[in-house]
């Protein structure tokens, strides 16, 4: 049995993917993603070659965790701010603001770059998969409030936080950003009541 670095196999697995995803990030934000081999990642990660494929089956595999490496993080995040809310308006209010908090972390922009450029279809719909759960607690709300065109109102709301987070991506402020977008948010909510 190979040795281990942990307490248990389990958490030697897991430092070993995270070191493999870390090198695949610094490898990217370097180079591209014409930097990202096999031999590069085993070498930035201090991994052997060949032990790498025990954690994925190919560099597109790769990719794919790192585009989705902080979704699970983002999703809690916005899940909590919108249970926190009081209100279905203020939980539109949570869910726009908590998206925007999420893209100012700094790592929205190229993830979203690299997951529109250089992935292959079926990751592409993966990851697309991963936004509509996380689009479902925005419609959740919206039913909520009762409205005569929820999907439509959804897709609106949707495209403001879009926007918002392109916005922060370019570099404007967060707090303007969020301000502006919560205010567009409640307009267009009391606009669109039944």
């Amino acid at each position: 049995m190979p040795k281990i670095e942990a307490g248990s196999v389990r958490e030697h697995r897991a430092q070993r993917l995270t070191r493999l995803i870390d090198a695949a990030e610094a490898l990217l934000s370097e180079g591209g993603v014409e930097s990202l081999t096999a031999g590069a990642v085993a070498a930035r990660a201090g991994i052997a070659r060949n032990s790498i494929y025990r954690y994925f089956d190919s560099i597109e595999d790769l990719l794919e965790l790192v585009v989705t490496r902080e979704f699970p993080a983002w999703i809690d995040a916005v899940a909590q701010a919108v249970a926190a809310a009081a209100t279905p308006e203020e939980k539109a209010v949570a869910y726009v603001r908590a998206n925007l908090e999420q893209a100012a972390r700094g790592t929205h922009g190229w993830r979203a770059s690299l997951s529109r450029t250089s992935l292959s279809p079926s990751t592409r719909e993966r990851v697309r998969a991963l936004h509509t759960t996380l689009h479902e607690a925005l419609a959740q709300v919206v039913r909520e409030l009762g409205h005569p065109q929820p999907e439509l109102t959804v897709a609106v709301l949707q495209a403001v936080v879009d926007g918002c987070i392109r916005r922060i991506d370019q570099g404007d402020a967060l707090t303007t950003v969020s301000d502006f977008a919560a205010g567009a948010t409640r307009r267009l909510l009391a606009h669109d009541r039944p």
